[in-house]
């Protein structure tokens, strides 16, 4: 069977890792943040926001230099289409998802840091948008999460079917 080029394949479980942290982190921040003000956890989150918008864009690119393995003869042309629509959201989600936190830090007037290094605020402090860009990163990152569970099910159905579609990526 045919594998994703060995980049790919590290890059992938290593942002599958930082998005699991980050998706804590956020959650485990806005439970806690009337009663324990888990600032250090924002710094983190941040920092890490920023390594996997980095990464994105990493991948994009090397996915665009490497060849991508053909779809297994038994993945009919139906379930083809849907799992590159899956990974053309997925894609699109890890680049909007960071780019919405990011705006958020900054119309709150907070900066970016990219594990201790200041990042520019590239949208302005804006309490009017404050609503807005809380909102729009939260349903994003729900969003983001949902498309990523529709390309477990799938894997999860191959799976169950004696396919051996993971080992494509492993």
């Amino acid at each position: 069977m045919n594998k994703y080029h060995g980049f790919l394949r590290t890059i992938h479980w290593l942002m599958f890792v930082l998005f699991a942290i980050i998706f804590v982190l956020g959650v485990v921040m806005i439970e806690f943040k009337e009663c324990c003000e888990p600032w250090g956890m924002y710094s983190f989150h941040k920092s890490t926001g920023v390594l996997v918008f980095l990464l994105v864009l990493l991948r994009i690119v090397a996915r665009k230099k490497t060849t991508i393995p053909p779809h297994p003869e038994y993945v009919t042309p139906i379930q083809h289409n849907i799992a590159q629509s899956v990974v053309y959201l997925l894609y699109l989600f890890m680049v909007l998802v960071p780019i919405s936190g990011y705006a958020l830090s900054n119309v709150y007037g907070h900066h970016v840091s990219f594990y201790g290094l200041q990042l520019p605020m590239l949208f302005s402090e804006n309490p009017e948008w404050e609503g807005i860009t809380s909102a729009l990163h939260y349903y994003l990152t729900y969003s983001f999460l949902g498309i990523f569970l529709l390309h477990i099910m799938g894997v999860i159905k191959h799976h169950v079917d004696n396919k051996d579609i993971l080992s494509r990526i492993t």
